[in-house]
């Protein structure tokens, strides 16, 4: 008996020490005092205590380590860095430090490790100390740091994510290291030559004529930038232009004169040369005229949003107004001849008008209880129209008012909403337009086929709401798309090799390109303008 209840202590006296000593991480060195204390009674019913001898135990050292990244992925530029802010903690129960080391990395890219001295997680200009080690940290204690990668210097073509590893060491057992990679990848830059900023913010498209860019401002302004030369995004007036309301169309120039849209109704025209009004039409009162106006044969077009299409002749009489087609009008008519015009409508039409008197002489449904908001495109050597809707179906129609003829060619479902309009490569025959799921697509005008490699879906794209412009420059075979996305995003794509492209992100500055940009021309001096919904205008060079 007295045996059992001496194995049952003894036991209970280990397991009493198993507890103490590694319930809690204690530091390296600490001494454990143990002593055992036993009582028992024997069958006389006498008690008796014993106390053991103390024995001393030394707590071994134990190594571990903790890594934590602030930020994981990064985009660089061809020749690039990017500073990764890492934080080091030793997690083990001992004073340690910890070696620093990349793994293999893809050719071309180099990896450092920074100090970081302040420890703000920001690089600053005169923190350029390249460490191996971490210094000694005891229990607990953190160290902060950069893994800083550096991009080959070439451009590239396509844009693949790169995987570069490192491993924090423990210098005290080498066999407790951390290892961790950040990710990283390359896009080429779209750099602006210059830019400029238009108060109240931009609300339309931007018309280049006369070597300037002609954009209005959401507070009622019209501005006028000196595109190319010494004097390229200064402006080119004295004062801008006071409209009275917000322009939210784009500009027409015709004959030397401009013919503003305004949000109230009015169409202003104006000198492009010293900014100075000529004369006013107003169209309705109080209604918006979110398309353009155009002008044939001396007389002004002009879509409002009552639904309704206005001529006027170059005294300012009224000619003639269309029936309502929907409640908007935020398609421009295209007038390829002397005739007719054709347009989208408010109410899902595409309608081809007649010049004297609008009436509509033939119709053809695109987009069932939604307005066709793009504008067609004619290609006058075939006579096709191509148009798209918010259903997702974009059209090739012929562009005849003979209304006998079938009117549809072709039609194919880009599979999401098209509210830009197209843009006809008369090159290559192939017309391309943009959807609202961020992709680009590129069909053959004579049958609506995919061009090869389409849709394309471009890094990082938002919606796709204007028009992309596909042009050659001057010597080069090679056509560019340019266009921009809601989500501050503007791009130059290789037609032929969309893998090869250029990325411009103002996501940051809180940029929208929610409309068309504009071309100069197509020498090497030339650029593509563009403007942000917060009022920033862009000049990029050509490709």
């Amino acid at each position: 008996m007295k045996t059992h209840r001496c194995m049952w202590l003894a036991a209970a006296i280990v397991c009493a020490l198993n507890i103490t000593a590694f319930a809690q991480l204690t530091p390296a060195g600490t001494e454990i005092h143990l002593q055992a204390l036993a009582n028992y009674i024997d069958s006389g019913g006498n008690s008796y205590n014993t106390v053991s001898n103390t024995v001393t135990l030394t707590v071994a050292q134990v190594a571990d380590v903790q890594v934590t990244l602030a930020v994981q992925e990064a985009t660089l530029n061809p020749g690039g860095s990017y500073n990764f802010p890492v934080t080091i903690k030793n997690t083990g129960n001992g004073d340690d430090y910890y070696q620093l080391s990349t793994g293999a990395l893809p050719a071309g890219w180099s990896v450092v490790f920074i100090e970081d001295t302040n420890g703000n997680g920001q690089r600053d200009s005169n923190e350029n100390n390249v460490i191996n080690r971490t210094p000694t940290l005891r229990m607990n204690d953190e160290y902060k740091l950069f893994v800083t990668v550096t991009a080959p210097p070439d451009p590239v073509t396509g844009s693949t994510v790169r995987e570069l590893p490192f491993q924090v060491t423990s210098n005290f057992d080498n066999q407790k290291y951390a290892l961790h990679s950040v990710a990283a990848d390359v896009v080429n830059p779209f750099s602006p030559l210059w830019t400029a900023s238009v108060p109240g913010g931009v609300s339309g498209d931007v018309t280049i004529t006369g070597g300037k860019a002609i954009i209005g401002s959401g507070a009622g302004q019209l501005y006028a930038y000196w595109v190319n030369g010494q004097n390229a995004g200064t402006t080119a007036w004295d004062t801008p232009v006071s409209l009275g309301a917000a322009m939210p169309g784009r500009v027409a120039a015709r004959g030397g004169v401009l013919y503003v849209p305004t949000a109230d109704g009015r169409v202003q025209l104006v000198d492009p040369n010293s900014g100075a009004v000529q004369g006013t039409r107003t169209v309705a009162s109080g209604v918006s005229i979110e398309a353009s106006p155009v002008v044939q044969n001396g007389i002004l077009f002009v879509p409002a949003n009552d639904g309704r299409i206005y001529s006027y002749d170059a005294n300012g009489m009224l000619l003639a107004r269309s029936s309502q087609w929907g409640s908007q009008f935020s398609s421009t008519p295209s007038a390829p001849g002397t005739t007719h015009l054709w347009a989208g409508t408010g109410d899902g039409f595409v309608v081809c008008f007649r010049s004297s008197d609008l009436q509509g002489v033939w119709s053809e449904m695109v987009s069932p209880g939604q307005p066709v908001t793009g504008s067609p495109w004619i290609d006058i050597r075939t006579n096709t129209l191509f148009i798209g809707g918010q259903n997702g179906l974009f059209y090739a129609m012929n562009a005849t008012p003979d209304p006998t003829v079938p009117h549809v060619r072709w039609m194919i479902d880009a599979g999401a909403p098209i509210v830009g309009s197209p843009f006809f490569d008369w090159v290559a025959e192939v017309v391309y337009f943009g959807t609202t799921d961020g992709k680009i697509h590129a069909v053959h005008a004579s049958d609506g086929t995919s061009k090869s490699g389409y849709p394309i879906q471009p890094r990082d794209a938002g919606r796709f709401l204007g028009m992309p412009i596909v042009v050659r420059k001057q010597g080069s075979n090679t056509p560019y798309i340019y266009i921009g996305s809601d989500n501050g995003k503007f791009y130059a794509i290789n037609a032929d090799n969309p893998q090869e492209f250029y990325l411009y992100d103002g996501s940051n500055n809180g940029e929208s390109f929610v409309r068309s940009p504009s071309i100069s021309g197509l020498s090497a001096d030339d650029v593509v303008v563009a403007a942000s919904q917060n009022g920033k205008v862009l000049a990029f060079p050509l490709k």
